[in-house]
């Protein structure tokens, strides 16, 4: 079978634009050695102007809700259009727009909310987002940010862990709950707040994904009725449909760089003159990474399908999305059966292959794999064969 993905003229007509656009655009200072984003407060500098421009030609929203705010690229050119930014490392620029506009799109885009739209897609300022690991999962016994009112303002009080790239954010889109005892769906309320408002507290957290994540905290802190985002109440419906999917999962094709670093390496790496790919072992396991990434496209192009027929998922973007964490995991296992201890020399190791990416992917694959626990629940309730939870204990009737 032929896994390989076929892209139309169109696509490669586009790519020779994006391609073309990048070299005149990118700069190098926004990469390390090992190929990824290096975000201290120089070149962040950097980065951010070349956001700009990127939103300046509408690429920061080329799909989704907001095309009145961005290009409005078809689904295959917008497959390109990440391609080509994820390979320099900044494909994390279209996911972190994408999703604050998702939350703001399903609101009423008027007033303060559509000036939030268009700064956010036209690459002026970044948006800090709770940490949300499952969805199908979200507790409001165990959510750290509450909410009480007070005439037309709301109270936060608490703290939570937030995601973003920008060394300040712009806004903070978070979950409050009202009733940490009642359902989830009638629990939470969502708000998009500027930071600088009083109360509000900055702190970082070290973990082990290179992507930065920081501590929020919460004192007394009023936010006027504005940030509200939808009515009271509609927290829980807004993130199921503001972080639906991971971004990279909505595109058919399958740009596994470290798969094609580990092929490359074992094939361009010998023992004993004989090609370490050639060692029928190795081989095997070559050849079982590489079919796992054939069935991962396969899933993404049904998922695709899918969606731009209007037929609805049920189980299948949690089956996708399962797979591929376990993939990655198995990628990992394997990365150290092919490498053995060299697999686990980070960048700073003049010793560690490929610039340390290697290592790199064992620590993502380990931090991209929490949720999917709640992706067995999905898939076994769409299937009914789930069972029946005993009833949350104060819950309301009904």
């Amino acid at each position: 079978m032929d896994f390989t993905y076929k892209y139309t003229d169109g696509q490669q007509r586009f790519r020779g634009e994006v391609q073309s656009w990048l070299k005149a655009n990118l700069p190098h200072e926004v990469q390390d050695s090992s190929g990824q984003p290096v975000l201290d407060q120089t070149s962040w500098g950097v980065c951010a102007a070349l956001r700009e421009k990127l939103g300046a030609k509408g690429w920061l929203a080329s799909q989704g809700p907001m095309e009145r705010v961005g290009k409005g690229l078809d689904p295959a050119d917008a497959t390109v259009l990440f391609e080509e930014l994820d390979a320099s490392g900044l494909g994390w620029l279209l996911e972190e727009t994408a999703s604050a506009l998702r939350a703001i799109a399903r609101c009423d885009a008027q007033g303060d909310r559509e000036s939030w739209a268009n700064a956010i897609a036209n690459g002026r300022i970044g948006c800090w987002r709770s940490q949300i690991d499952s969805i199908d999962d979200l507790d409001p016994g165990d959510w750290g940010i509450q909410v009480t009112r007070d005439a037309d303002d709301r109270i936060l009080d608490g703290e939570g862990i937030f995601q973003g790239r920008d060394p300040a954010p712009g806004y903070l889109w978070t979950l409050a709950v009202h009733d940490p005892e009642g359902d989830p769906e009638q629990a939470f309320s969502a708000f998009l707040i500027p930071p600088n408002l009083d109360g509000i507290s900055i702190h970082p957290v070290r973990r082990m994904s290179p992507d930065p994540a920081h501590r929020i905290c919460f004192d007394q802190v009023r936010v006027p009725p504005h940030c509200l985002l939808g009515q009271e109440k509609d927290g829980w419906d807004l993130a199921q449909s503001t972080f639906p999917i991971p971004f990279a999962t909505a595109y058919t094709s399958v740009q596994d760089q470290p798969l094609d670093d580990l092929l490359d390496y074992a094939r361009t790496t010998t023992v004993q003159d004989v090609s370490i790919a050639a060692e029928p072992v190795r081989q095997q396991l070559l050849m079982e990474a590489y079919i796992n990434r054939g069935i991962q496209r396969l899933f993404r192009m049904r998922d695709t399908w899918m969606r731009s027929t209007g037929t609805a998922l049920t189980y299948h973007a949690a089956q996708t999305r399962l797979w591929e964490q376990r993939s990655a995991l198995r990628l990992s296992e394997i990365t150290r059966e092919v490498l053995g201890v060299y697999a686990l020399l980070d960048h700073r190791d003049p010793r560690a292959p490929n610039n340390g990416n290697f290592e790199l992917q064992q620590r993502l694959a380990l931090t991209n794999s929490s949720a999917s626990g709640s992706d067995s629940k999905i898939i076994a309730r769409a299937l009914g064969l789930a069972s029946q939870e005993p009833e949350r204990v104060g819950s309301s009737a009904g």
